[in-house]
């Protein structure tokens, strides 16, 4: 399946967002898709993410918005992206856009060189923005970046590993005064018309631009844009992951919690799935610190994915995962949190 156009089509098919159905008629129907091998809306796509997908029953399901929460820096675009690149790898037929308001195209590129020269077991030598530039330097006037790349042995494979999903994960610049929640319905329902498996991010939720003046509360766009997300994941039949930032008094709590984000009413009860991620020194119990400070600096470098809300499992669940922030990636085997976490948990039904 080829990247998807990112061109408006006026032949896709939507399911229905609103109406009504005997369940003999849902039967029958999911009945005859499954037996033409129209399978895309149904399917589960694993994330790659061993715990996560064990406590989402398997994966993303189609229709479902996916929140991400969190304070600046601690990991929400390294996970995302790294989804992204794993709902392609992992699922063959499936097609993935990712919209970024804060980066360009070329340092999204990027990012996957360096993950994907880290997941595949380089260590101290895997690529890193400094290594790229420098053979990018090298490259210039005699080959291709990429080209160069493959010049070396250790770095060929990331290559290899990159393009088996190039093109299968669209990568869109957004403008945060033009790619408007309208600009992503187009291209959600391009996804849609590929009858692939489909995947949409969303780099931030707060950065898609409000059409209507009427609008001027950022509460206000932010429950819009929440829910006219949560609608399009329905009538499309795709998955979608937006990422939320905190407000300013969840940026000042030592536990960034679902209910800190900027709109978060609205974000909180639209989403079929809530995770939030906070570095696990700043979260974990201070007797941690206390008692053993050589274990708890090492927890810099892990992340805590505290999963508040959940359709499709259970909810009130830590899970670990460490992160190499140099590389732009984690662990992807991760675990449940074992150690005591500051303050009780809120779940949501």
């Amino acid at each position: 399946m080829d990247a998807v156009a990112l061109l408006p089509s006026e032949t896709v098919q939507y399911n229905e967002l609103t109406g009504a159905s005997t369940l003999a008629e849902v039967i029958a129907a999911a009945d005859e898709q499954v037996a033409r091998g129209d399978i895309g809306y149904l399917q589960v796509l694993p994330t790659g993410f061993s715990p996560l997908d064990d406590v989402l029953n398997g994966g993303l399901r189609p229709g479902e918005r996916f929140i991400l929460g969190g304070p600046s820096g601690v990991g929400k675009t390294v996970f995302a992206l790294q989804l992204a690149r794993n709902i392609t790898l992992l699922n063959r037929d499936a097609v993935v856009m990712y919209i970024c308001y804060e980066h360009d195209r070329w340092h999204i590129m990027m990012r996957l060189l360096c993950m994907e020269s880290a997941l595949l077991g380089h260590g101290d030598a895997a690529l890193t923005f400094r290594r790229v530039h420098a053979m990018l330097n090298d490259a210039v006037g005699k080959r291709g970046l990429l080209a160069e790349l493959q010049t070396h042995e250790l770095y060929a494979e990331a290559v290899a590993r990159l393009r088996q999903y190039a093109d299968r994960l669209t990568i869109v610049k957004a403008s945060g005064t033009m790619t408007t929640l309208d600009q992503i319905r187009l291209w959600a329902r391009r996804l849609a018309g590929s009858r692939a498996p489909a995947f949409l991010v969303v780099d931030y939720l707060q950065k898609i631009p409000f059409e209507s003046p009427s609008l001027m509360h950022e509460n206000e766009v932010t429950t819009y844009h929440a829910q006219g997300l949560k609608e399009l994941a329905l009538s499309a039949g795709i998955r979608i992951l937006a990422i939320a930032a905190a407000d300013r008094s969840g940026l000042q709590s030592r536990r960034v919690r679902l209910y800190d984000m900027r709109g978060s009413s609205a974000i909180q009860y639209e989403a079929d799935v809530g995770i939030v991620i906070n570095n696990k020194y700043a979260v974990v119990s201070r007797e941690h610190i206390v008692y053993n400070p050589i274990q708890a600096e090492s927890m810099r470098n892990w992340v805590v994915f505290s999963i508040e809300k959940n359709r499709s499992g259970r909810s009130g669940v830590d899970l670990e995962f460490r992160l190499d922030a140099s590389h732009f990636c984690m662990d992807p085997r991760g675990d449940y949190v074992r150690d005591r976490l500051i303050d009780d948990r809120l779940t949501l039904e």
